[in-house]
């Protein structure tokens, strides 16, 4: 069944503060489990998943819900949920591991934050480069304490050399980050969560901070 169930939820914290977007049968799982409630966000009344089958049940059986918005199971219709309350949560973040990060692009450049370790831009991805600090036929390693970023003409400035024989200068020395710092923020671990569109039905919740969120029109 939760295969066939397509689309997002936007989970609210206990203070109604958006911090996350999870699957829909996720989402529904959650409600069942009685670790949220459903959300009708036209009433703001909050559902427990009895209610709200009962609730939408006229509807759906008189089609005034669109046929995409509905999970049809053998005994009953649900109203698929666009946003859901947590009934166990009141944060803005989530807690971090306390695994020591493991050395690779992806955790690099958010050590980085996609910025040139010699001119300190930042730049797109596909225009910096993962730069031995010492080279590896001066001996140097690839590890967290020897790998910046760089961009492509610092690090075509820079050749096969340290940055004391090239006259250059690192903007910080590269150590192993610890797990807070590979952590995004929560508004951009939000917004990478709800991407480039989303429901308008969810514009009340996110606030001045998502803006540049593009929303689906009716």
């Amino acid at each position: 069944m939760t295969a066939a169930i397509v689309g997002r939820t936007l989970v609210l914290n206990k203070n109604w503060m958006p911090v996350n977007v999870i699957p829909v049968h996720k989402a529904i799982m959650k409600v069942c489990a009685n670790r949220a409630v459903f959300l009708d966000t036209e009433t703001f009344q909050t559902y427990d998943f009895e209610c709200w089958v009962v609730n939408w049940d006229d509807a759906i059986r008189a089609a005034k819900i669109e046929a995409n918005s509905v999970i049809h199971t053998v005994d009953f219709g649900l109203f698929k949920p666009e946003v859901i309350v947590s009934s166990e949560y009141d944060g803005i973040g989530y807690k971090v591991g306390r695994r020591r990060p493991k050395f690779s692009r992806t955790n690099l450049y958010r050590r980085d934050r996609n910025t040139c370790q010699y001119c300190g831009h930042k730049h797109k991805a596909e225009d910096l480069t993962m730069e031995h600090v010492v080279p590896k036929d001066q001996g140097g390693v690839t590890e967290w304490t020897n790998i910046v970023l760089a961009c492509i003409p610092c690090n075509q400035r820079k050749k096969n050399r340290t940055p004391e024989q090239a006259g250059m200068r690192l903007i910080k020395e590269p150590r192993q980050p610890k797990p807070q710092d590979l952590r995004l923020n929560p508004v951009e671990r939000l917004q990478r969560k709800i991407g480039k569109k989303a429901p308008k039905t969810w514009e009340q919740f996110l606030g001045k901070m998502y803006m540049n969120v593009e929303l689906d029109s009716d």
